[in-house]
């Protein structure tokens, strides 16, 4: 085969990729001592006959042929299409690290056909296999596998060969096993709010403390660093203050002393002013020999706390926030919606595409400005050698590379896991404050029905976090969906609504991250659908159209009364049937150029053009519009008549008090 269209396809390493020996085979497969992968100075690493491919100057990966214990030929064949999906860009994932799933399956794959004493390119010739392959794939599986198929034959002519053709595709299509995913949970209001909390009183404590902690953190370094130059085994300025430790060969008449701190750990903290913050946060309380793991600790808590707070409000995928930069958080000045702060990954460097941006509250430049200082702190104290790119611009999640203390890790950190971070530190996120009520169990099961089949989702259960549950549920915030009418909603829904407007209408003119904008459409289209049932079912008793007319088709009734969700969420995509929730209720159009959710002048009418037609007022939101009314009406006392806060306000309360009318409710 040719393989001059053949480069290789990954990009993300600070070298010039036409200049390393893995950019262009000669030939396809290449020959055994072709340079697959090159390490991060752009050095020959590994080769095609090597049983692993280390690309961890990539993205931390690698692909090891024997794990499977293949025999030669299959795993020849398996370096040849995992060698395919490197180079030709139709297959190629968009990074080496998206391939290692695939690569997963292929190794299966391989491994089915020696089972069956056939090699990879054989199986489709024998029909009878298909069902066999069903059963030795997990239903999860099936569908993933099919894709793989797909894509191959496509790339057949490059390939040279192939795993399965058209019509055995099409068997495994009729045999497959439909599989759903449980779907993330949505975390209920109260135990987000404590969550943030949390998070916001650790950066709270930290800030006050931010000049003392980075004094003594320097302190530490430098002391390290003078007793490793001058020779002293114990390099730690807290251990045996007393004792001679030069190392023998290196001692001078002329060799500075160790440098110690008298008193030890506890006299240090004390005077340097974190002690007290050292044991509030980790429950450290010093004593002479400790060997400063607590700094490190702190460092660790007050870090993931302020990366919890920019996940929570970024909708961004673990691996998007885990790869985020120093330089990531800015700010645009929107023709629609004024200044509106983002995030920007690092690929805006070379590759603006729909994968740049991330909106975010403007508070989440605080979070970002705390890891950016834990990241040059650390960078500025180590002894590892730091590659210039991340010296220059820093990843925000650097890792534990201070020289005291056990287990440091890699400078940047590749895995991180919510739940065990919450639950390792219970004095930051007290477990009462996250304890399951009947409120929070009613909620989350509403959003995501399928946690009943979780042992910890019950009443007076503690939550169980993980961080794709922050994604979810800023998707679901940022349509206020089927969650209580309580001020706290309000709240988060005045937090986001320029998240809304990005992502949910497309209002202004930035690109934007297309996996944040599916997530939040999908939501939103599950949203409208919630609503309409709503509506529908309680129409009756909590629901009143503002004109006294039906404004839902019969044809979307007669879906609803049959529960077909699917031809529901159809309609709610093509936008033939609406729901959105607003301040009084609900709104059954699309969008609407007033506004609605943070404000009811319009819907109600007291703009001097009656109710709105699509308006539909709920008696659910009676709760929340009273103490709206009564808020408005202290505020309405200490301000100057007929200025625009006070005209804002007054027509507010007005078109809260049609709505009280309208429901026949007291006001």
């Amino acid at each position: 085969m040719n393989a001059s269209t053949l480069r290789f396809c990954d990009t993300h390493i600070s070298l010039i990729a036409s200049e390393l020996c893995n950019y262009q085979p000669i030939t396809y497969p290449p020959p055994d001592d072709f340079y697959v992968s090159v390490d991060s100075d752009g050095k020959p690493l590994s080769k095609y006959c090597d049983e692993r491919w280390d690309f961890h100057a990539y993205s931390r990966s690698s692909f090891n042929f024997n794990i499977q214990k293949l025999t030669p030929k299959n795993k020849d064949l398996l370096k040849q299409v995992t060698f395919l999906y490197l180079y030709h860009m139709p297959l190629f994932p968009g990074t080496v690290k998206s391939i290692q799933s695939t690569f997963k399956l292929l190794s299966k794959l391989c491994k089915f056909a020696d089972l069956h004493n056939i090699t990879i390119n054989q199986i489709y010739r024998f029909p009878r296999l298909a069902s066999d392959l069903i059963d030795f794939l997990s239903p999860p599986q099936h569908r993933r596998v099919l894709g793989i198929l797909n894509a191959l034959l496509r790339a057949e002519n490059v390939l040279g060969w192939k795993i399965a053709d058209v019509a055995f595709i099409e068997k495994l299509v009729q045999l497959q096993i439909s599989h759903i995913p449980v779907q993330n949970a949505y975390i209920p209001p109260r135990i987000w709010m404590s969550l943030i909390r949390s998070t916001e009183l650790v950066m709270d404590a930290f800030e006050m403390k931010q000049a003392a902690f980075a004094k003594a953190w320097t302190w530490v370094h430098d002391a390290y660093r003078h007793n490793i130059e001058n020779g002293h085994s114990q390099k730690s300025p807290f251990v045996n203050a007393g004792r001679d430790t030069s190392v023998k060969g290196q001692m001078k008449p002329s060799r500075a002393k160790r440098r110690i701190y008298r008193g030890g750990a506890t006299v240090f903290f004390e005077d340097y002013g974190i002690a007290d913050l050292l044991n509030r946060w980790v429950g450290y309380i010093p004593t002479q020999k400790y060997e400063l793991q607590a700094l490190s600790v702190y460092a660790n808590l007050v870090r993931d706390c302020a990366f919890t707070f920019i996940l929570a409000h970024s909708i961004q995928r673990l691996g998007e926030g885990l790869s985020m930069r120093s330089d990531c958080f800015i700010e645009d000045d929107d023709p629609t919606l004024g200044k509106v702060a983002l995030l920007a990954g690092e690929t805006t460097k070379t590759d603006p595409d729909s994968d740049a941006r991330w909106v975010v509250p403007t508070s989440v430049e605080r979070a970002v400005k705390i890891l950016n200082f834990f990241s040059r702190l650390r960078l500025d104290t180590t002894f590892k050698v730091v590659p210039q790119d991340v010296q220059i611009n820093p990843y925000l999640m650097t890792g534990k590379i201070e020289h005291w203390g056990s287990g440091t890790s890699s400078i940047k950190v590749y895995q991180w896991d919510l739940g065990k971070f919450v639950e390792l530190n219970p004095l930051a996120f007290p477990e009462k404050e996250f304890i399951i009520t009947k409120d929070d169990y009613n909620i989350a099961y509403q959003l995501t029905p399928t946690l009943t089949e979780k042992l910890w989702f019950k009443v007076d259960g503690s939550w169980s976090f993980n961080a794709h549950q922050l994604r979810r549920t800023l998707a679901v915030n940022l349509f206020a969906s089927n969650v209580p009418d309580e001020i706290i909603q309000w709240m988060m829904k005045h937090k986001t609504v320029y998240q809304s407007y990005y992502y949910g209408r497309n209002y202004t003119r930035l690109i934007t991250n297309a996996n944040a904008s599916d997530a939040v459409t999908v939501e939103a289209n599950r949203s409208a659908v919630r609503e309409l049932i709503e509506i529908a079912e309680n129409s009756i008793g909590d629901s009143v159209h503002a004109t006294g007319k039906n404004l839902i088709a019969v044809n979307t009734l007669k879906l609803i009364e049959d529960r077909d969700y699917k031809k529901l969420e159809e309609l709610a995509k093509s936008g033939e049937a609406s729901c959105r929730r607003t301040l009084l209720g609900f709104c059954m159009t699309q969008s609407c150029e007033y506004g609605g959710v943070e404000s009811a002048v319009h819907c109600a009418g007291v703009d001097g053009k009656g109710p709105c037609k699509d308006a539909v007022f709920s008696k659910r939101n009676e709760k929340g519009l009273k103490a709206l009314y009564d808020a408005n009406a202290i505020e309405l006392t200490n301000l100057i008549k007929n200025t625009p806060r006070h005209s804002k306000l007054k027509a507010e309360n007005e078109a809260i008090e049609v709505y009280f009318h309208a429901t026949s409710q007291k006001c």
